[in-house]
């Protein structure tokens, strides 16, 4: 197995060729809760206003952007479109094999994958569901990865009228950030329409003057006629792996289709219907003949913070009708950990296996609505160490240190370390030096420091917001974003939409810093020249409109998964990944300082609940405690996922196969963000038992890292190595001060 998205060089330029329940909710954090504005407690803050529902249409502007931004076309051309809407294409979503390439690699919904086969004996849409028996494990102990087999033909939804490849197209409609609409396409009145979106629990094919025909590929041990609910009759199905599915079919009143087997691998329509449903599950339980004839064909949106709880609302639009007026879906432990009340009447006695992220709950519903604790942190260090103080309180010696290490490194080179080939690499630069403002603004109060430091910061952002950068960012009409003007690549893959989310965060969140510190202690007009710039950067990640003409919405982050996706139009036979959790993080946080820096509450709501809903999947999926029930418990002990695709996960990185690399690429940035996700006890596990062992043999700056993320767990220790008389700047990361890395250890002694 090997990846196709470009290697990240970090700390050089290696590339690497890689090897290819019960619920249990994390942890929260013991402090650093967005204070309570009711007494009523956590469960019992209602979704119904619509005054505290969030308009996501209205937090940000769209208008075009800026003209420092040359307009080209993407070499990547869309693919064929039944309809092609004037909104701007998805590129980072589950979906994406089927907008690149052949369209063959498959999709994951989860529990199902699907994708287009053309082999010589299936024309259609394949379907398969592995259990975690299935999954293959890597060499060691723990091992290194663990990924689900791919291809296996349990049902292709086909048509007596595919004889050949050539009678059959893939084509996509309608492409939104929760739903895609595909067609199996022969003409334009003769195709098969399937709703694709995650968690669906039928794989749902209507056909269009056509003959239903059913392939199995591992094929049919039986296939037998069961009840009939109305229009909607149901077949009991074993393949011959021994694993039962159930197949449904409701046709018109007027219209009639019975099935027959025909050889092993066949089941045929009886006729050519000029319009029918069918739907397969991979469970044979009767309580799902109440969701049978209705199918889920988009997702909308609706979010809400209210004090200290933020509400999430995934409400599915139904097609067809069904006994219960509802249809079948499947959550994942992270959706059923914070399910509200209202969802327990609609759970079911049904589990099927997901990929990576553990078993998957049923429900029989059109809704999922889930709470989850939002974090009170802002720009100022903050911790959910328990005891400590929440905003901290410096000692005199730590100030002390903490204003000699920023004397010196303010004197840095800002232009010329900021000034390089990568968006992400000139971010953390960037960030680094806006951080140290931060310190020197606000923590130790030196105006003659922030005076000589702000204006260099100023001048090396007003590089980028010139686009007078190495590479200049362009705006892709093709597709609806901003990328590199290197090739595919160059910096990570930018041009392609990789890792947009990881880079233009660090420009977020430095333009952050700039406007506050500008405000309180410059001219107070940084902010107003240069915001739709940032919001430009901001549009292209995390655009929350669905009405943006300009940018799709929420480019990166999966509000299913409950993270982001970094691969970007790259195809993948493992779908779309994500290695850095930490800068997962980071960039929500970032959209919460611009809240801030801005006083735009919508936006700060929004980045609160995402980073509220990111302390529950990846605590669930990519950071491992010890008592952490979802995952493989084999793979437990590797701490970290290293990175996480949709059909495995491998403990390494793209840059390398260092324990520091895997561990700690889960880790950076360390800013005041970091404890509300890597929850202190999870911190101390990994230090124990991954870090503690090799930090000694570690002399670069990953060894800095390392011990900024021990003061998530033993402050004193991190700040007494940042502090000691033998520390040396080769420690430092290039995204890492000296003056950060104490001022954030030594709030918490």
């Amino acid at each position: 197995m090997s990846y196709r998205r470009p290697p990240m060089p970090l700390p050089d330029d290696q590339s690497l060729l890689l090897q290819s329940s019960n619920v249990v909710a994390p942890l929260p954090p013991s402090v650093g809760m967005r204070e309570e504005i009711n007494s009523q407690g956590f469960d019992q803050v209602p979704f119904t206003s619509a005054a505290d529902t969030i308009d996501l249409n209205g937090i940000l502007p769209n208008s075009p952007p800026l003209g420092v931004f040359a307009r080209v076309d993407h070499e990547v051309a869309l693919p064929p479109m039944v309809r092609q809407d004037s909104l701007p294409v998805e590129t980072n979503k589950f979906y994406g094999n089927m907008l690149l390439g052949n369209q063959a690699n498959g999709v994951w919904t989860h529990p199902y994958s699907l994708w287009f086969a053309r082999d010589s004996s299936f024309f259609g849409l394949a379907v398969s569901h592995t259990t975690s028996s299935q999954r293959v494990y890597g060499p060691g102990n723990p091992p290194q990865y663990f990924f689900n087999p791919v291809g296996i033909k349990s049902f292709v939804f086909s048509s007596a009228e595919f004889q050949t490849a050539s009678d059959v197209s893939l084509k996509l409609g309608s492409p939104k950030h929760m739903s895609v609409q595909v067609y199996l396409h022969k003409n334009d009145t003769q195709y098969i329409q399937f709703s694709l979106l995650q968690g669906m629990g039928f794989v749902s094919g209507v056909y269009i003057n056509m003959q239903p025909k059913i392939q199995s590929a591992v094929g049919f041990r039986s296939f037998e006629s069961g009840q009939i609910f109305g229009n909607t009759q149901r077949y009991n199905v074993v393949l011959q792996d021994n694993r039962k599915w159930t197949l449904y079919v409701t046709c018109a009143a007027d219209q009639s289709l019975s099935f027959a087997l025909q050889g092993g691998n066949t089941v045929l329509g009886s006729q050519r219907v000029s319009q029918c449903l069918i739907q397969i599950v991979a469970d044979d339980s009767s309580v799902i003949d109440q969701a049978a004839g209705c199918y889920p064909t988009d997702c909308s949106l609706a979010c809400s913070v209210v004090g200290a709880t933020g509400t999430y609302k995934l409400t599915y639009q139904l097609a067809g009708s069904s006994s219960s007026g509802k249809t079948l879906m499947y959550a994942l432990p992270h959706h059923v950990s914070c399910f509200n009340e209202s969802m327990s009447s609609k759970l079911i006695e049904s589990r099927l296996d997901s990929t990576i992220c553990g078993q998957m709950t049923g429900l029989i519903t059109d809704v999922f609505e889930m709470t989850v604790n939002v974090p009170d942190v802002g720009f100022f260090p903050a911790t959910t160490i328990p005891g400590k103080e929440n905003p901290p309180q410096y000692s005199g010696d730590v100030l002390n240190a903490v204003k000699k290490a920023a004397s010196l490194e303010v004197n840095g080179d800002v232009m010329n370390e900021s000034n390089l080939n990568s968006m992400y690499f000139s971010g953390k630069a960037l960030a680094k030096y806006a951080w140290m403002l931060y310190c020197c603004c606000y923590i130790i109060k030196d105006s003659a420091l922030v005076s000589q430091l702000l204006p260099k910061l100023k001048s090396a952002m007003g590089r980028f917001i010139g686009n007078n950068q190495i590479l200049p960012l362009r705006y892709d009409k093709t597709w609806g974003g901003l990328i590199s003007s290197g090739t595919s690549s160059d910096d990570f893959g930018n041009s392609y939409y990789n890792d947009h989310h990881f880079h233009y965060s660090y420009h977020v969140i430095t333009a952050a810093i700039l406007s506050i510190v500008d405000r309180d202690a410059g001219d107070n007009n940084w902010l107003t020249e240069n915001r739709e710039w940032v919001e430009n950067l901001l549009r292209d990640y995390a655009n929350p409109s669905e009405n943006d003409n300009y940018f799709p919405a929420f480019r990166s982050f999966d509000w299913f998964n409950g993270h982001s996706w970094a691969k970007g139009l790259f195809e993948s036979g493992d779908g779309k990944d994500e290695e850095s959790s930490s800068e997962d993080v980071n960039a929500s946080y970032a959209i919460k300082l611009w809240g801030l820096a801005t006083q735009n509450q919508p936006l700060i709501d929004l980045a609160d609940l995402q980073l509220g809903i990111l302390n529950t999947s990846l605590n669930s999926y990519f950071l491992y405690s010890d008592d952490n029930k979802i995952m493989p418990p084999s793979f437990i002990p590797n701490k970290v996922s290293g990175i996480l695709f949709e059909n495995k996960i491998d403990h390494t990185t793209y840059f390398g196969n260092n324990l520091e690399y895997i561990q700690m690429i889960h880790a950076i940035p360390i800013t005041p963000i970091s404890s509300f996700i890597r929850h202190p006890t999870f911190v101390q596990e990994e230090w124990v038992q991954k870090l503690a062992p090799i930090v000694s043999q570690v002399q670069d700056g990953w060894k800095g890292i390392m011990f900024l993320n021990l003061a998530l767990c033993d402050p004193k220790a991190s700040y007494d190595f940042f502090n000691s008389s033998s520390f040396t700047s080769a420690y430092l990361d290039n995204g890492q001060s000296l003056t950060w890395s104490l001022a954030y250890s030594g709030a918490f002694l």
